[in-house]
């Protein structure tokens, strides 16, 4: 997989931000057909920028009969790697008409926008605004006629490099343990497979949570079927048990089910995932955007964890001293002083247990909201008699009280 140097992408990135307007973006199409040139999977249309390596690279890369793991033509696979040296490729393949052939089924079609890595700088190294910029000018869906030439786009890159209103999707905790676990998953593994009832926003908001500088790291495809020749980094498999344990025998391949999420310890949670953790708990959209926009350019994937662990420590530190010199209203938080108090936590971690979600966010805000020496030991208390009833339960894999344990792992601060 080509890479640029931290140096590049710095330079890159820096020259991109000096210059206004428009960024111009190459496009061609993969598909089934009849040409003049031959018949079958092909490069049917490409603009006028694209070279004859680029031409190799994406046939050889391109997605041919049977490739989707989606029968529902209205499915789209969103895509993104590398192609050859300082260029990258965002596409949406989706089924099209029937194939020409007759041998049934649909065509697979794949819309491919082709950025120089300058031009990919612009859109803050994030696939997703440039698929975004290109269906504000056009509708990417295959017509009853296929193009044979395309222009040269101009799209026009927007936003600061991490949207707070991306973070804010996230604020129930059942959606921020999965993001927490999925993001843990993405960072320690090299070629990770994700299945079950996912949609494409996990993978939007984990890219707005990275440094823009790592980005360009993380391939993925999102319904597209394995194939040792797209070497993404993250592969989406949906329900496709096939396609799975195709994906399974590949050496360094690891899973991650959204209907069952594995649960990672905190003690050996990456740490750029525990600082997700953090941001999304304090519910602090804006001051965690900024932390994360301001990390430079020449960061790399393996300083993430000297700069997640400085992160948590800034921003619970700073909780800590605003909590010193402004307690918060005692209506705002959650203060238990009584043995009352103390046994309405306790039941709060069996309701959870339960898949109460209500009670999952009580405790939530109760540790996230007032850290001091008296909540300390409660939630030691509490997480006492969370391991001592996970103990005496028989727990189904994939049942809210399987997610519940996870999330309950988070909050106290313990693992079982």
């Amino acid at each position: 997989m080509a890479t640029l140097s931290p140096k590049d992408l710095h330079l890159s990135v820096s020259k991109s931000q000096d210059t206004a307007g428009t960024v111009a973006v190459e496009q061609a199409i993969f598909t089934s057909a009849r040409t003049s040139n031959k018949d079958g999977y092909q490069l049917v249309a490409w603009s006028p920028g694209i070279s004859a390596e680029d031409a190799r690279l994406l046939a050889v890369w391109g997605p041919a009969h049977d490739s989707m793991i989606v029968s529902d033509p209205s499915d789209v696979s969103l895509n993104f790697h590398p192609l050859g040296q300082g260029k990258f490729c965002v596409s949406r393949t989706m089924l099209g008409t029937a194939e020409y052939s007759g041998r049934g089924g649909r065509q697979v079609y794949t819309h491919c926008f082709i950025l120089s890595a300058e031009g990919f700088a612009r859109f803050q190294n994030d696939p997703f605004r440039v698929v975004s910029a290109a269906l504000a000018i056009r509708d990417l869906r295959p017509g009853s006629e296929l193009p044979t030439d395309l222009p040269t786009l101009k799209m026009l890159p927007s936003g600061p490099p991490v949207e707070p209103a991306m973070i804010r999707l996230f604020d129930a905790p059942l959606q921020q343990q999965m993001l927490v676990s999925w993001t843990h998953m993405a960072l320690t593994t090299n070629k990770l497979t994700f299945t079950g009832s996912y949609n494409d926003r996990f993978l939007a908001v984990f890219f707005n949570l990275l440094p823009v500088s790592v980005r360009p790291q993380f391939s993925f495809s999102t319904r597209l079927r394995y194939s040792p020749r797209r070497d993404f980094r993250l592969i989406g498999l949906g329900s496709d048990m096939e396609e799975q344990k195709k994906a399974s025998r590949q050496e360094g391949c690891s899973v991650f089910q959204f209907d069952a999420p594995a649960r990672s310890p905190e003690m050996s949670r990456h740490p750029w995932a525990t600082w997700v953790q953090v941001a999304l708990c304090h519910r602090e959209p804006d001051e965690a955007a900024r932390m994360i926009g301001e990390v430079p350019l020449s960061a790399r994937l393996e300083d993430l964890p000297s700069i997640g662990n400085r992160f948590r420590v800034a921003m619970s530190g700073r909780r800590m001293r605003e909590a010193a010199a402004s307690p918060a209203p005692v209506e705002s938080v959650v203060v238990p002083e009584t043995n009352a108090d103390r046994d309405e936590l306790l039941t709060l971690v069996e309701r959870a247990l339960e898949g109460d979600v209500a009670a999952l966010e009580r405790l939530n805000s109760t540790w996230c909201a007032q850290p001091d020496r008296q909540m300390e030991s409660l939630r030691e208390e509490c997480a006492r008699h969370f391991v001592k009833l996970t103990q005496e339960r028989t727990i189904e894999p994939g049942t809210r009280a399987s997610v519940a344990i996870e999330i309950l792992s988070l909050i106290l601060r313990t693992s079982i």
